[in-house]
């Protein structure tokens, strides 16, 4: 097939499916104007136009699988966790389907979603307006490959460093972790929540158990070959599994996702044959998925006491039908609208930078600011910002002070704060971000790995703080161990420098093994 003929193809299938979803939209629209009887009709035009959107989205996505995977991967996400829930209530008729979504009427649960549809759309036509910003890198990448890498002389000294990092920062990790699930044991998952944090944890063995997740990034980040991926992976793996049982399923699937990603994206400068991911591969991933999605429902329901076995198809249904909850909060966040003091609302969508000032010990001894100790009591809810916290005890109260929560999402603090400008401005933010991933792998080993860890940050956005993922990554604990890392890669570079004959050699070689 010709390329002229494939690029009318392409936009054949585009039209039909985009326009297709427009108009659907418009339509909705135009129905929930007649009102009464017409609300149930217009809801599911609306669904309609979702499916058509969604379907447009992973086609053309599947165009460029590779350039485009952490595009596709949170698009895979916000449809789980923001939509999952929806898919199933609407499939399953409307007989239940305010009750199954937790809907106070049907206008309500079609502002909800058209929030959700507003974002989608935007985030896609983010990604695709921003392209010209990224030209210069996807270019390279297609017609230079490996030679389109930022490859720098300290990057073999820079990976041994983060590796041996990596394996005395498990040591404290591991402990922390173990404590974590110990809690998990002995309150139940509910009510670890509305404990106090830890004190027999000392506060260096904290500290120095921050570093495990950051070497890793920074490992990765150095393009390490198969042989030398072994060991930290599986430090890695036993790291994800463990997770699992402290009840918490979102570390497990994040930590997953960002490894897809890098290993996804470093496809690209690598001849087929020697590729991590090819047919068979895919295949047995697409196995591994199914499996694990049942595996996480049965952890889910070993978590909430739950007995008896299910199928595999059910579990998975199931899973989706959980997974989706996040539309809960954002539904409860319309219903509730005229219960915000919308002078403050934007206060919501700025907290993880609260939490960032009063915590951070440098900030706070320079300041005076308290620090933010997240507790489930009445004095913590009365006071904070947290909107998943703040939204919850106004939802149900008694389930908030037992231990439970809706959690938050992004788009429902976009929403709150400045409404559907909100929506629509943070979502372009997130499209442009990801336009930036799909060439991560070009850019220089710190910014390198900071975007692995900011992809895994804003993967599971549809189920967090618009703003966490920034203090996340740019933590000053991260940043001064990057710069800790550079000095110290400098100063191995200087004393190996001295017992060779060609002190320039030892810091400008790179072992053939080490080339992509």
């Amino acid at each position: 097939m010709t390329a002229d003929r494939l690029n009318r193809k392409n936009t054949l299938r585009n039209t039909i499916f985009f326009g297709s979803a427009g108009i659907l939209i418009i339509l909705a629209n135009l129905i929930m104007a007649l009102g009464g009887f017409y609300y149930i009709t217009a809801n599911y035009v609306l669904f309609a136009a979702n499916i058509a959107l969604n379907i447009g989205i992973f086609i053309d996505v599947l165009k460029n699988i590779r350039r485009d995977f952490p595009l596709l991967a949170f698009i895979a996400s916000f449809d789980l966790l923001l939509l999952g829930r929806v898919y199933v209530a609407f499939f399953r008729g409307p007989k239940n389907l305010l009750y199954n979504l937790e809907a106070e009427n049907f206008q309500n649960l079609f502002t909800a979603l058209q929030i959700i549809t507003v974002s989608l759309i935007v985030v896609y036509a983010a990604y695709k307006l921003s392209a010209p910003l990224f030209l210069k890198r996807e270019k390279a990448i297609r017609e230079k490959g490996a030679g389109a890498l930022h490859r720098e002389p300290l990057e073999p000294i820079i990976r041994q460093v983060s590796v041996a990092v990596l394996i005395l920062s498990s040591v404290a990790f591991f402990f922390v972790l173990f404590q974590t699930i110990l809690n998990v044991f002995k309150y139940g998952y509910l009510g670890s929540f509305t404990q106090k944090p830890d004190k027999n944890i000392p506060s260096v063995i904290s500290r120095i158990s921050f570093l495990f997740v950051p070497s890793f990034a920074v490992f990765l980040a150095t393009m390490p070959n198969k042989k030398q991926l072994k060991m930290p992976m599986l430090l890695y793996f036993v790291y994800m599994l463990a997770s699992l049982f402290t009840g918490r399923r979102n570390t497990f699937v994040c930590e997953a996702v960002m490894l897809l990603v890098y290993f996804v994206l470093r496809d690209n400068f690598l001849p087929h044959e020697k590729r991590f991911f090819r047919k068979k591969t895919v295949i047995a991933m697409i196995v591994v998925i199914a499996a694990c999605a049942y595996f996480l429902e049965r952890v889910a329901e070993m978590r909430s006491g739950s007995s008896g076995s299910k199928g595999l198809f059910s579990s998975i249904l199931n899973f989706i039908y959980s997974q989706g909850a996040s539309f809960r909060v954002v539904m409860k966040t319309v219903d509730y609208w005229n219960r915000f003091d919308h002078r403050t609302t934007y206060q919501f969508l700025f907290y993880p930078f609260e939490i960032f000032t009063h915590n951070n010990i440098v900030i706070r001894t320079i300041f005076g600011f308290k620090p933010i100790v997240e507790t489930q009591n009445i004095q913590f809810v009365s006071s904070t910002h947290n909107f998943g916290h703040v939204l919850t005890f106004l939802v149900a109260p008694e389930r908030y002070l037992s231990g439970g929560g809706f959690g938050t999402s992004f788009v429902a603090e976009a929403y709150v704060a400045y409404g559907m400008g909100g929506v629509a401005a943070i979502s372009a933010m997130i499209g442009v971000i990801f336009r930036f991933f799909s060439s991560m792998l070009t850019r220089s080993w710190p910014v390198m790995a900071l975007s692995l860890i900011a992809v895994k940050n804003l993967i599971y956005i549809p189920r967090n703080f618009t703003f966490l993922w920034v203090t996340n990554v740019f933590s000053i604990t991260y940043l001064c161990y990057f710069i800790f890392l550079y000095f110290a890669s400098l100063l191995l570079a200087g004393i190996s420098s001295h017992v060779r004959t060609d002190p320039l050699k030892a810091v400008s070689s790179v072992p053939e093994e080490d080339k992509t």
